[in-house]
């Protein structure tokens, strides 16, 4: 696998004479079947832009402690200037850690693992509570604050915003009339995103959400997810296409400018958690799939997490050669939501200036799908992601090769 990745280049050759001879092969025959590879540079929360949508910005969990102080710490505290300084007496006051596990990350910056018992002798020695905790930053800390362990802070569930306006991206997932409905972009009633009401007022959803910041942001850098159409007859109109979506092994190639690099070879990985395939057909140049449960690997920075969405449907722009757009329509797992606010951890929630408590509590409230059978709570939210896409080679393992053969 080493040889073959260092020899991307070789590779890219190869298959471009592959394409010529593939052409000289079918001479004046009829048209051969296609396929078409992309690499997604990022998949976001999309949030339509309207200043009238939010009565306020969601309060962080740095301003919640701010107000529960008394009035000298709060004016102390309170000036933009002191906000680090703000974060530690958080820190101490609520005892939060922050510890060495003595691991190093895995690779391609994957979790390191850690037995329970490591675990549990990390708390002892630290002075963490009980069962407490989680292994993050990709397996070297182990951490303690309000977003590994949000129930523990009850007062830092406040102050959370929720989205106001009438559009927003996203479909019409369950087909019924429902006054949570919003109306699409294009004007379409019935549109199901419950996940914009619950986090559309945080400030990372409103200044990094809208399409013209997402856009130039790439996310998952280290692991992109990959998206193979095949049997594609012709890339403007297919009744019968079928899409496969990977996790890549390979990180995503920059150009000298920092830009995705288009036609990299990029090494799909066997995990099979992270693929899955269905059916769609193209109707001028977009891609429309059958529902279908999905799970997505996002490996960004210090975090290596997943979304999971059941029920999905996807729809995008395709422009074989150049790129794909479209979006990611449907049901959100809670427990995949929770464990990225989990591995984000304070030091996230201070950079991005939420509140893990309110916010997941936020999701639960408005989780709108897949009733718990025992305890019959939601455990999914409708919702709505945004992305882009490169084209790319894909080079599959002998045992993924495989199975896409059967």
């Amino acid at each position: 696998m080493k040889d073959m990745i260092s020899h991307g280049l070789d590779r890219r050759v190869a298959a471009g004479l592959l394409a010529v001879g593939g052409m000289m092969a079918v001479g004046a025959s009829a048209p051969q079947p296609q396929s078409f590879s992309f690499a997604l540079t990022n998949i976001y929360v999309a949030a339509y832009e309207d200043e009238k949508a939010c009565r306020a910005l969601s309060l962080s969990s740095s301003d919640l402690f701010l107000k529960s102080l008394p009035p000298a710490e709060r004016e102390k505290y309170g000036a933009p200037d002191k906000v680090q300084d703000l974060h530690k007496l958080m820190g101490q006051r609520l005892g939060f850690k922050m510890v060495p596990t003595g691991k190093v990350s895995g690779p391609n910056g994957s979790m390191a693992q850690l037995s329970d018992a490591e675990q549990d002798a990390l708390r002892q020695k630290y002075s963490i509570p009980k069962g407490k905790g989680i292994v993050a930053f990709l397996g070297t800390r182990f951490a303690y604050d309000s977003c590994t362990n949000p129930d523990d802070f009850p007062f830092m569930q406040k102050g959370n915003e929720e989205y106001r306006g009438p559009i927003a991206y996203g479909i019409d997932l369950d087909r019924l009339a429902n006054k949570d409905d919003y109306v699409s972009l294009d004007q379409k009633p019935g549109v199901d995103n419950q996940l914009i009401r619950a986090v559309g007022c945080t400030f990372s959803t409103r200044d990094f959400g809208t399409p013209k910041v997402a856009d130039e942001v790439i996310t998952s850098m280290s692991s992109p997810t990959l998206v193979e159409l095949s049997g594609v007859d012709h890339p403007a109109n297919d009744d019968d296409v079928t899409v496969r979506l990977y996790a890549s092994a390979s990180p995503l190639e920059l150009s000298g400018a920092g830009k995705p690099l288009a036609w990299a070879s990029l090494d799909v990985d066997p995990d099979r958690r992270f693929m899955a395939q269905v059916k769609g057909k193209i109707r001028n140049g977009e891609l429309l799939t059958e529902p279908f449960d999905l799970r997505l690997r996002l490996r960004e920075q210090i975090i290596d997490s997943y979304r999971e969405v059941r029920q999905a449907r996807i729809q995008a722009k395709i422009k074989p050669g150049e790129a794909i757009e479209g979006g990611i329509y449907g049901y959100h797992t809670l427990a995949s939501i929770e464990d990225n606010y989990h591995q984000s951890t304070q030091v996230g929630a201070n950079l991005t200036r939420m509140s893990c408590p309110a916010l997941i509590k936020a999701v639960r409230r408005y989780a709108d799908a897949f009733p718990d059978p025992k305890t019959g709570r939601n455990t999914a939210i409708s919702s709505a992601l945004r992305f882009k896409g490169v084209p790319v080679f894909l080079i599959k393992p002998q045992q993924v090769a495989q199975g896409v053969q059967q």
